[in-house]
């Protein structure tokens, strides 16, 4: 059973078992929670991304002695934003299904030998945990794949955060016209990725440098380094409860993460570092939380409330790369 703490609101939040549910890895959702300490508040349903300024190529100056000062340049400074998203569900568990714990004709073990267990699946805490997952695959979801989305009327079209994969506009490998891929050209993908972010981002990889993979991107990435040893493809590790290997490219050693809500047909390398979760809370209640409906007719009615988005950081310090359909390595 979920537990939170208690507000003078009356409500209960929730915020701290959004990253706990674990029918479904959600492993971009652990990572920026365990990574960035949980969750940043913002004061506005949009929120800044960064501030940025071009430079010009370096070059050699020939500047000559005695000379008058340079024409004056004024250097101009752009702004990435991004928004929160409301997530919202309501439960309703009728009076019948309180006091009824058969389920499909199935009778659970008595409330004393289920060592503090929810021991019925039709009550209020069973459906609010089960909503709670519901939440939280949709909020992975929405932080890798979200389209970009803020209405000046928010009561008639939805707020909608810019996913991280989405934002990836600059560092874009497109390998999906290649013929009979083998795993030297598929390390070479990891490797040129790799090459092109490190172009706009500069060379500081450390460990929150991590390749997000679908099933079968994942297996081939595996497969690519596999073929050059174990060194190259080292033994899994734990963090924010998802299992992390480490692939040692040309650059220096990526995490590798499996992801099933990466869209088929690509992989993405993504600096953690630079990202993490937004949320606006709603005074004297929190960010996510629980709070009772209108009492109506014999059942009880509570919903569950949130409004989060995410900070992806400079898109360029991210690269994707797609690949040809149906590769498996």
């Amino acid at each position: 059973m979920p537990t939170g703490n208690v507000s003078t609101a009356n409500v209960v939040i929730y915020l701290g078992e959004l990253f706990q549910t674990v029918k479904r890895p959600n492993a971009l959702l652990r990572l920026l929670g365990g990574l960035q300490g949980g969750v940043s508040e913002s004061s506005a349903k949009e929120f800044p991304i960064g501030a940025f300024w071009n430079i010009p190529a370096p070059s050699q100056p020939a500047n000559l002695e005695g000379a008058n000062a340079p024409s004056p340049t004024y250097r101009t400074l752009t702004q990435s934003t991004n928004v929160i998203q409301i997530f919202q569900e309501a439960i309703q568990v009728t009076y019948l299904a309180q006091s009824d714990k058969t389920v499909s004709g199935v009778v659970p073990i008595p409330t004393a030998a289920a060592q503090g267990q929810v021991n019925n699946p039709r009550s209020t805490e069973a459906q609010v945990m089960m909503t709670l997952e519901k939440i939280a695959q949709d909020a992975n979801y929405s932080f890798l794949n979200g389209v970009y989305q803020n209405p000046a009327d928010a009561a008639a079209t939805a707020l909608k955060t810019r996913g991280l994969h989405t934002a990836i506009v600059t560092n874009v490998l497109d390998k999906s016209a290649d013929t009979g891929v083998t795993t030297t050209m598929y390390r070479g993908y990891v490797n040129a990725l790799m090459a092109l972010i490190i172009a706009q981002n500069g060379y500081n990889v450390d460990n929150t440098w991590t390749l997000f993979a679908g099933t079968t991107e994942f297996s081939n990435v595996c497969a690519a380094f596999e073929a050059q040893g174990t060194i190259y493809l080292q033994p899994e590790s734990e963090l924010a409860g998802v299992k992390i290997r480490k692939i040692l490219t040309r650059f220096g050693t990526v995490n590798l993460v499996l992801e099933p809500d990466m869209p088929a047909q690509y992989f993405d390398i993504v600096n953690l570092g630079v990202a993490g979760i937004v949320g606006l809370p709603v005074p004297n209640k929190g960010i996510l939380f629980e709070e009772p409906l209108f009492k109506q007719g014999s059942a009880d009615q509570t919903m569950i409330y949130g409004q989060l988005g995410v900070d992806h950081g400079p898109e360029w310090a991210h690269g994707s790369c797609k690949v040809a359909s149906a590769i498996a390595l």
